[in-house]
């Protein structure tokens, strides 16, 4: 993945967690691999950035799959969408 692929990726992610959580502001002090959780993410906030990610980049989430851990920071959701872009390519 290209740096100016990875960067629009990683907007487009910020974008949609700003969407969705309680307090967008903290996102600016969150890193790529911090825990998204301090950001108050419950099981209402993970589905509805479940589903957000599967409308704005076609991917879809396996039930196997659909766990906080797989989406608790920005580096694995872009790690996970960027895997199943590039199956469903194939």
């Amino acid at each position: 993945m290209t740096i100016e692929i990875k960067d629009e990726l990683r907007d487009r992610v910020m974008d949609l967690l700003r969407e969705n959580v309680d307090d967008p502001s903290m996102l600016e002090q969150c890193g790529p691999d911090d825990d998204l959780s301090s950001l108050g993410i419950n099981s209402l906030t993970f589905i509805k950035l479940v589903i957000a990610t599967e409308m704005e980049f076609g991917v879809s989430w396996d039930d196997e799959d659909l766990d906080f851990r797989n989406f608790s920071t920005i580096n694995q959701i872009m790690n996970y969408i960027s895997l199943n872009q590039n199956e469903e390519e194939q």
